[in-house]
């Protein structure tokens, strides 16, 4: 049996994480990488190699993992929105095992063809990939939260379309639909909302919890040079359901997880990769605007509520208010079934720890503002 993990989406949060976790628990696994070409010298190798020192570093094993990296991942330059990811695949990765990591986090309608074209043609594209060099399995990279607007026990099984908040929601939904229909053994993973590495807290991307820590930041600031001290008066209401939850996973879980699931050969369907004991989505909040230096909002439940900079406010966070309303929780049977829960399942998330990833982030924002890159 082949040991070649192949990779779309490698040097990306889940990927790069899940090939670290591929090195560290397996001497025996080698990784074949669909990346876009580099600039410099080394191509698309070298960016590979770039990422996962750095991810490597960030996530405390130092250099550790710098032999394995080099000897055992190399990349190919491709284009995912190409037939066969724009490559020749080379015949050691013929039997392998594809990973489909790559994605677009975009939502806005303004950015509607892209998400489409990544998430749904980059998605026929790599089946079309897996099919071509006979790989033995299909591990797809989707999200917990193609649930949309349902509420209560989301189930590991296909979704439908219809529930949908938004076109990123809606693509992951069709993607998905895509590869379970495919003539392949595959695998649906769906993480959560994936933050930094359970014990540094560190992260390469950032989005999600990230996303919204800065959109409170720069409204801070905003709102300071429109007026000094503001901040420590002002409040502002929202439209959240403080008692629903949001399930933060750490990346490093998500990885654990997803190569257990690989090393014990699972079934296909669908599996999701997040936590048994999230925090309340009113608990994240509020400590999301402690962190800052904002007053704690006003909970409200409907629209006539807001003023009109409460409207502002809620339009610059609007990506993140399809999270905040609504009581949803994952199962996580079929996971726990392969790998049990001592990874992602066991994670509890507390005040304090919620508070270390929270201020991780913001502490690095406020040092290298200029320098971070703006994803939502």
């Amino acid at each position: 049996m082949s040991n070649y993990h192949i990779f779309t989406g490698a040097t990306g949060f889940v990927g790069s994480a899940i090939i670290l976790e591929l090195l560290r628990s397996n001497p025996d696994a080698h990784v074949g990488a669909v990346v876009r070409p580099g600039s410099g010298a080394g191509g698309a190798t070298e960016r590979l190699h770039g990422t996962l020192r750095h991810a490597a570093r960030l996530y405390g094993h130092g250099d550790e993992l710098d032999a394995a990296i080099a000897e055992r991942c190399q990349a190919r330059p491709g284009d995912l929105f190409e037939a066969l990811c724009g490559i020749d695949p080379p015949s050691e990765w013929r039997g392998g095992e594809l990973w489909h990591c790559a994605a677009s986090l975009q939502y806005q309608d303004r950015h509607k063809e892209a998400i489409y074209r990544t998430n749904i043609q980059g998605t026929a594209h790599a089946l079309a990939l897996a099919q071509a060099i006979g790989a033995r399995r299909f591990n797809h990279t989707s999200t917990a939260y193609v649930a949309g607007t349902r509420t209560g026990l989301q189930l590991e099984t296909p979704v439908g379309e219809g529930c949908n908040h938004n076109h990123y929601e809606r693509s992951k939904v069709l993607a998905e639909s895509l590869a379970l229909d495919a003539d392949l053994h595959v695998r649906v993973l769906r993480p959560s909302i994936v933050i930094g590495h359970s014990q540094t807290m560190a992260a390469i991307n950032f989005n999600g919890l990230y996303g919204f820590l800065r959109g409170l930041v720069k409204f801070r600031g905003a709102m300071e040079r429109a007026q000094a001290s503001i901040s420590e008066h002002l409040q502002v209401r929202m439209r959240a359901d403080a008692d629903g939850h949001l399930n933060f996973v750490p990346v490093d879980y998500v990885a654990q997880d997803a190569v257990a699931l690989s090393r014990n050969d699972a079934a296909p369907g669908v599996y999701h990769l997040s936590t048994q004991d999230p925090p309340s989505t009113g608990l994240t909040i509020d400590s999301c605007f402690d962190v800052v230096g904002l007053r704690r909002p006003s909970y409200v439940d409907d629209d006539g509520e807001l003023t009109w900079l409460d409207r502002k406010f809620n339009e610059r966070v609007d990506f993140y208010m399809s999270y905040f309303r609504g009581r949803k929780q994952f199962s996580r049977a079929r996971t726990n079934a392969v790998v049990g829960n001592d990874h992602g399942g066991s994670f509890r998330m507390d005040r304090e720890t919620l508070l270390r990833f929270m201020n991780w982030y913001v502490d690095l924002l406020l040092e290298n503002r200029a320098t971070l890159p703006e994803t939502q």
